[in-house]
């Protein structure tokens, strides 16, 4: 399949007349509970000729590609520049992927460097805290609920945990984030795991009511300390220069 996401890359820039920065693997498949039938979320990364940005007119920032069980999503650079300012967790999330297709030299590393300027903790957490309380109306006690959803919201309460003890930016992988819970909820976390790899998406399941017990508490506790949390204000001028500096690069490879 990565010969095939790859091909299918090559062909959209082809097509596009763009120059890929990036790509890589989000959802379920990165994140650490695909199923056997989960589509590939491909994200990507690109940049116009630098004169593609000079013009007056609004153009089009973004990429779709669907095909079978692809996925394929393309941002703009200067698309990814200002939803970095905002910290957009999408955007952060896919350079935490470990599962990627293509990294055009350094570029990986000068976004990271971007991100740790512009990470914004109290950003970051209300969306995943929002998330959690979307896909907690899905998963109520006593009731089969799709383990999809379950994990939708295990990962995203998981997340704001992270949050609350650790500066850094948040992983992307589930088994990174269970870091600060006791050994018993990990292990039923990931038997879990271990059962949603073997079932459709479109799964019903039903508790382990001890899971949702502790889920309970942990929306509890989230809610209590969500106001200890830090607003980044980073001013735009690191990325004015970083995007200025790559459209003034002389090497454009389509």
């Amino acid at each position: 399949m990565r010969t095939i996401i790859k091909r299918n890359l090559k062909e959209i820039g082809n097509r596009k007349n763009i120059e890929l920065l990036y790509a890589c693997e989000t959802g379920s498949r990165a994140w650490g509970f695909p199923s056997p039938d989960s589509d590939y979320d491909v994200r990507f990364i690109y940049r116009h000729e630098r004169n593609w940005y000079l013009s007056l007119s609004a153009k089009k920032d973004s990429i779709e590609f669907m095909k079978d069980d692809l996925d394929i999503t393309g941002w703009d650079l200067k698309k990814c520049l200002l939803l970095l300012k905002k910290s957009n967790v999408p955007l952060i999330e896919r350079f935490q992927s470990p599962i990627v297709y293509f990294a055009a030299p350094g570029f990986k590393q000068e976004f990271r460097q971007l991100i740790a300027t512009y990470y914004s903790p109290t950003a970051v957490f209300f969306h995943h805290y929002s998330l959690a309380l979307k896909f907690r109306e899905q998963v109520q006690p006593g009731k089969p609920f799709k383990l999809k959803s379950l994990f939708y919201m295990l990962r995203s309460l998981l997340s704001c945990n992270w949050i609350l003890h650790n500066d850094q930016v948040v992983p992307m992988e589930l088994n990174k984030l269970l870091r600060y819970n006791n050994a018993a909820v990990n292990k039923t976390i990931m038997e879990l795991v271990a059962l949603k790899a073997t079932k459709p998406e479109s799964y019903y399941h039903k508790g382990p009511s001890a899971l949702l017990k502790w889920i309970e508490k942990q929306f509890e506790h989230l809610a209590a300390s969500r106001e200890q949390l830090k607003v980044n204000n980073t001013r735009m001028d690191a990325l004015d220069h970083y995007f200025i500096n790559k459209l003034n690069e002389t090497t454009y490879h389509k």
